[in-house]
Parts: C-alpha cells; sequence; structure tokens
C-alpha cells in the first residue's frame, strides 16, 4: 500500500442501510456528513428500494467524494445489507445509522476517543435521545459497564445506531445474524461482548426516532420470533432467573399479539407475570390490560 493510498484509507466506515424511505434518508445522510470526525467513509446500502432512492443516491456520491452507494436487487433486511457494507468497509471501525435516526455532530469523534482510551475494546455506545412525533425528546441513559448478564435481561446498549465496532471485531463474529427476524441488534452486542470490554459514552449522541411507520419494533410477531430464537440461541450462557425473565417476556409479547383471541392473550399475560419480576410483573400489567379490556368490549 502507497504512503497516498494510507494517507487516504478512511478510520470509520459508516454504514447506512435504507429500503424505500428516501424522504428520511437525507436528514440521516446530513448528520453523517455534518460529522466533527472527517476521516469516514459512507456507504449507504440500497436494500432493494423502488422509490426515488436510487436517483437521491447517484446525486449524492457526485456531490461527496467519500461517500459510496450499493444496490441490492433483492432486497435482504437490515441485517443482510449491513453485512453487506461491513463486506465493503475499509475503515478500522464500523458505525452503523438507520434512516430514520440521526446523529449530533460529536458522535463518531467522542466514540473514537473513548475507544482510544480503552485499547482492549471491541465496541462503544452512547446516551441517546427518544424523539417523538409531538417532537417531545427523552434522554436515555446507557450503563456506564455492561456485562453479558445484563444484556441477557434487556438491550441496555440500545440500537444499531449508536454501536462503533472494530472491523476486525464484527468480521469475526460474521456480523448481524440475519436468521434473527428482531433483537439482531442485541445478538450482535451480545457477540461482541463476548470478544472484548464495551465502552460507553454516557451523553447523548443519537437521536432516536419513535414512529408508527414501518419498523421491526412496532411487529409483535417479529419481536416474539426474534425474542423466542435469541433465548434458545444463547439459552446456555443464562442462569435460571435470566431464563425466566426471557421467558416471561417472550409470553408478554404474546399476549399483545392483536390477532390472537382475547383469551388467549389473558393466558399469556398470566405467564409473563408469574415469570416477571415484581416490577416487570407491573409494568406487562400496565402494558396489556388496557388493549385486552377495550378488544374484549369490541368483540
Amino acid at each position: 500500500m502507497t504512503l497516498e493510498s494510507q494517507h487516504q484509507r478512511p478510520l470509520v466506515s459508516v454504514i447506512l442501510p435504507t429500503h424505500n424511505r428516501v424522504d428520511l434518508l437525507a436528514g440521516a445522510v446530513e448528520s453523517v456528513l455534518a460529522q466533527t470526525e472527517r476521516r469516514f467513509e459512507l456507504i449507504v446500502v440500497d436494500d432493494g428500494s423502488r422509490d426515488a432512492t436510487p436517483e437521491y443516491l447517484a446525486a449524492l456520491t457526485t456531490r461527496d467524494r467519500r461517500t459510496r452507494s450499493v444496490r441490492l436487487e433483492i432486497s435482504r433486511g437490515g441485517g443482510g445489507a449491513r453485512n453487506e457494507g461491513i463486506r465493503l468497509s475499509r475503515g478500522d471501525w464500523v458505525a452503523f445509522l438507520d434512516d430514520d435516526d440521526r446523529w449530533l455532530p460529536s458522535k463518531l469523534e467522542k466514540q473514537l476517543r473513548a475507544l482510544r482510551a480503552h485499547p482492549a475494546a471491541v465496541a462503544a455506545s452512547c446516551g441517546y435521545e427518544r424523539v417523538f412525533p409531538s417532537r417531545k425528546r427523552q434522554v436515555v441513559a446507557v450503563p456506564p459497564s455492561v456485562d453479558l448478564s445484563d444484556l441477557f435481561e434487556f438491550n441496555v446498549l440500545g440500537s444499531a445506531s449508536l454501536c462503533m465496532g472494530s472491523a476486525d471485531a464484527l468480521r469475526r463474529i460474521a456480523g448481524f445474524d440475519t436468521s434473527l427476524v428482531a433483537g439482531q441488534d442485541l445478538d450482535l452486542w451480545v457477540r461482541l461482548r463476548q470478544l472484548g470490554e464495551i465502552v460507553v459514552c454516557s451523553e447523548p449522541l443519537v437521536l432516536y426516532h419513535v414512529h408508527d411507520g414501518p419498523r421491526i419494533s412496532n411487529n409483535m410477531l417479529s419481536q416474539y420470533a426474534g425474542s423466542r430464537k435469541f433465548y434458545f440461541k444463547h439459552r446456555h450462557l443464562m442462569d435460571r432467573a435470566v431464563q425466566r425473565h426471557r421467558i416471561a417476556h417472550a409470553s408478554f409479547l404474546l399476549s399483545r399479539q392483536y390477532q390472537r383471541g382475547v383469551c388467549r392473550r389473558i393466558r399469556f399475560l398470566v405467564i409473563a407475570m408469574r415469570n416477571a419480576k415484581l416490577a416487570d410483573a407491573i409494568a406487562y400489567a400496565r402494558s396489556s390490560l388496557s388493549h385486552l379490556v377495550k378488544d374484549a368490549v369490541a368483540r
């Protein structure tokens, strides 16, 4: 490798998958281009879009030499699109951004600083803000130290938009597990944590937009299927208390599947509450009971 090509090699590869959301994509892209850390490449993976995404990306890659795009003619889903981006990446570090989220300008800079301060770390997360349709914002703190038992109980490290990982580590674990229809982010964190430490920038550096549009987190069927497969994949690493917690959570997701009969959903809610910790059992009841009563009256 020549000195010139070494100088041009990006420090961070930013992977941005998108599918039929060109109206949202532009905002995500601009939040990457506005980063204070400039040594990055942006790889936008068009996951089989049928809207104006190809035209937008053609103009983008002409406008900014740090950007590249690749088109998948057959959609592979978010995990498959991210894996294609990892395959094409050239940076020492890889960061992910969903097309409906946004980064604050210092996101890459501050995560790189945290990773340099902890040479044994394989990845970094950060705090974030949940942005609601009403424009109300809620700051979400991420714990400064996370072990596997924490992750098995709940994805405390957040979505892929928060993640910056070592390119070598991501390739060692073969990226995202595309057999999971939901929970791919959590599964990635678990496998990265098995390789080394994960550092956390405490301040919020990502805007996570909450909306009712197409999103895996809004699909209870997919959430249950992903939770079930995640449980059986990692069950051998969980103690009995964590296993009960995962069973309770999966049962709660079944109680929220509106296509099932009310009686069956009540039964799943009871199973969830029996296996959950008291605080979780109360939360499950508050979340599901109003929906169950409403559906029972409607029938």
